[in-house]
């Protein structure tokens, strides 16, 4: 029945006990009716028909509010996606505008409204076209869980309600109102500026700036959700750093956590100020050889920075008066004195610069055993890939820290196909060998066995140059010594590093930026 008593905007509205859909509703009066289903809304009180996306069947819930409008449109069909978000958005602000805004909610692209703590699905849109006579009628299908007191539990995508989120009841045609409401104002600012529009989208979206899995129905790639296309589309950009433009596909946010300056300060160990140099940790290094003593120095340099209370390095004789630039460092020469600096130590870093050689296995072996934290790095890993038997060392305490070429050494697969699939080659190889893993690229990505998956995308193209993976595995095993949990150590240290070299950007360009400008700095930026 027709129904205008809550509503002043120029929709005319029909209320209904039971229909199949709203939306099949709607695309019945438009073949009967034509032109005069214009700014038509339907509500239902039940659906024994309702559907989503793909298909899918939607669930009828207490008290919820199923609707679909009407209307005539002058966009082109390429371009009738974006209704999809002018809906979302009309959604999102309706309903935290009903709940006094104690309900935070997000859009996930295009059109989801979640409640952001638990990412737990409060609405869907599903969106038609149907063309008349030369006109193009957009029908824009809107279901929220309104006031149901539980949710099923076996959903697809976990769901809930707004009475669940805040244990208020609000009226369907309350909630119908203000949606409609919000609808007519955000269609016209969308008509009138478009830009400005999708601003406000991409505010609220959590699919923008976030690393997302991008499901076809033919096969799953991971990326990053850039930015928003002119017509509201989204663009992802790929693990193989690739940019595309997402016009239709399932996009989720991975069960995952992006590194930024708020996180790293809380998982930073803590420092008391009435402490002394044995209160923060023992990193011992395993370092250098006569052909790469910087790489040694760099990362003992890296670890004396990131506050390590004592630092001692196991190099060869020969590298001594090389040392003599990190003071700071105590030094052991000669592997005779491998198991006592491995005795000594809280962590270990063991690697960089030493070669792949007898000598690096043995004491490869010798870090292994001992099961403390340790970090493993170039030529370590290497070492590693060439004896599966090592393998069966790695232990949680273990962090491994590959750039793609070393990763595909380790676990066989091409480079270019590890570029390509970052996270899920990361994610199998910690479950695997129950390691911590952090996969080094433009967008880095921590894996640990029963944690979320993170990722680093601080940093520019000056660490692209050699000695930045020294310091790196530097920086990671003065927090392993520090305390550190392995996952937080290699998120941390990723992190820094790319903070480090975006503020050595303010002083040199990017192609004058060296690994030692960056250790330079790490000390003000964990300030």
């Amino acid at each position: 029945m027709e129904n205008n008593r809550y509503f002043n905007f120029p929709f005319t509205i029909y209320t209904y006990d039971s229909v199949d859909s709203t939306n099949a509703v709607a695309r019945r009066m438009i073949n009967m009716v034509g032109i005069g289903a214009d700014k038509s809304v339907h509500v239902a009180g039940e659906q024994t028909a309702g559907r989503g996306r793909k298909d899918r069947v939607w669930l009828n819930t207490e008290d919820a509010v199923m609707m679909s409008i009407v209307q005539i449109t002058k966009l082109s069909m390429d371009k009738l996606p974006i209704l999809n978000l002018v809906a979302a958005v009309a959604v999102r602000n309706a309903l935290t505008k009903l709940t006094s805004h104690k309900v935070e909610l997000v859009i996930k692209w295009p059109n989801d409204i979640l409640v952001a703590d638990r990412m737990e699905k409060v609405c869907g849109i599903l969106s038609e076209a149907v063309t008349l006579d030369r006109k193009k009628f957009a029908i824009i299908g809107i279901g929220v869980n309104l006031n149901a007191k539980k949710m099923p539990r076996d959903l697809l995508q976990p769901a809930t309600s707004i009475f669940i989120n805040c244990g208020k009841h609000v009226g369907v045609l309350d909630a119908v109102g203000e949606i409609l409401k919000e609808y007519d104002a955000q269609y016209k600012l969308m008509m009138s500026d478009t830009e400005a529009f999708l601003k406000a989208y991409a505010k609220d979206c959590i699919s923008v700036g976030r690393h997302v899995s991008v499901d076809d129905g033919n096969s799953v790639r991971y990326g990053f959700g850039d930015k928003l296309a002119p017509n509201g589309q989204l663009v992802v950009k790929y693990e193989d750093g690739v940019s595309d433009v997402v016009y239709a596909a399932d996009v989720s946010i991975r069960n995952q956590v992006t590194m930024d300056e708020r996180l790293v300060k809380k998982l930073l160990p803590k420092r008391p100020s009435k402490a002394n140099k044995g209160s923060f940790g023992r990193a011992g290094l395993i370092v250098g050889s006569e052909d790469m003593p910087g790489a040694g120095i760099m990362s003992t340099k890296a670890c004396v920075r990131s506050g390590a209370g004592l630092t001692k390095a196991l190099i060869p004789e020969s590298l001594r008066a090389s040392f003599a630039s990190v003071p700071e460092a105590m030094l052991l020469c000669g592997d005779m004195r491998a198991d006592e600096l491995i005795e000594w130590a809280d962590a270990l870093l063991i690697g960089c610069g030493m070669g792949v050689n007898d000598r690096t296995k043995t004491l490869l072996e010798k870090v292994l055993v001992s099961k403390k934290p340790c970090v493993i790095d170039a030529d370590a890993i290497n070492t590693l890939a060439a004896d599966r038997e090592l393998m069966k060392l790695l232990h949680p305490k273990a962090i491994l820290t590959p750039h793609p070429a070393e990763m595909s050494r380790l676990c066989g697969k091409r480079t270019e196909d590890i570029v390509k699939d970052m996270t899920v080659t990361a994610r199998d190889f910690s479950e695997e060998y129950g390691c911590t893993l952090l996969l080094k690229s433009a967008s880095s990505v921590i894996a640990s066995p029963g944690m979320p998956l993170r990722y680093n995308d601080s940093g520019n193209t000056g660490l692209a140059k050699g000695g930045s993976g020294d310091v790196l595995a530097g920086l990671i095993t003065g927090m392993l010594a520090q305390g550190a949990a392995p996952a937080d150590a290699a998120a941390i240290g990723a992190f820094l590093l790319g903070s480090s070299a975006e503020k050595a950007l303010d002083i040199l360009h990017t192609r004058f930026i060296t690994a030692s400008d960056i250790t330079e700095i790490i000390g003000s930026e964990i300030k």
